[in-house]
């Protein structure tokens, strides 16, 4: 109940649902990646990262309950995220979810953040990419999509990810950058361009470009 968009969860059913998904597995894989997105934020929102006060029109976790619960909060979900895959006997979700979570992934855009690195076209895809192409391959793979599927899918979903932070970018402000956020948007349409059952996904890459919060 902590709001937000979901964006990351419906992509992963999305993608799943060019094929025929399991409804425990893809159920376990949408709620997992939540979880490591929420943890994120909570970790995201602490004093010694980006010290925000608020989260979604709410005072953020640690300024409600302390920096301490907060911190276990954030490690709670991290763990319990992997122990839903784990679960599901699919070895390759934990793999892609580990992946984008860790020093390649949005830990490591994390820390290049923070060292204030001037390469934000890196930082915002180990940060945020790495995640929106965790979950276009994770549905795949629940789906039961082949390889040749999986790299339209990991391709949509990094171009889709550098869009959609570049979008948070330029929110409420107007600048050069709208055409380089729409450029990865059709590159992202462009990954999946032929392919049966994704016309959800086509509207949710004109959805990133578009919106207006």
């Amino acid at each position: 109940f902590s709001g937000g968009k979901r964006v990351r969860p419906v992509l992963l059913k999305w993608c799943a649902e060019i094929g025929s998904p399991g409804k425990c597995v893809l159920d376990k894989s949408i709620t997992a990646i939540e979880y490591i997105h929420t943890y994120s934020l909570i970790h995201d929102d602490l004093p010694s990262m980006d010290d925000d006060d608020m989260r979604r029109g709410k005072p953020s976790l640690h300024r409600k309950f302390g920096e301490g619960m907060a911190i276990l909060a954030g490690d709670a979900l991290l763990t319990e995220a992997f122990f839903l895959l784990a679960k599901t006997g699919i070895s390759s979700l934990s793999v892609e979810l580990a992946g984008s979570s860790g020093v390649k992934g949005m830990a490591g855009g994390q820390a290049a953040d923070i060292k204030r690195e001037q390469d934000k076209d890196y930082i915002n895809k180990l940060k945020t990419a790495s995640l929106f192409r965790a979950a276009s391959v994770m549905g795949g793979i629940v789906g039961g999509a082949g390889e040749v599927l999986l790299d339209k899918l990991s391709n949509y979903g990094i171009n889709l990810g550098m869009a959609f932070q570049l979008k948070d970018d330029l929110l409420d402000k107007d600048s050069s950058e709208q055409v380089k956020a729409q450029s990865f948007v059709n590159s992202a349409k462009n990954a999946i361009g032929g392919i049966d059952n994704t016309e959800k996904l086509i509207n949710l890459a004109d959805f990133v470009i578009a919106r207006k919060y």
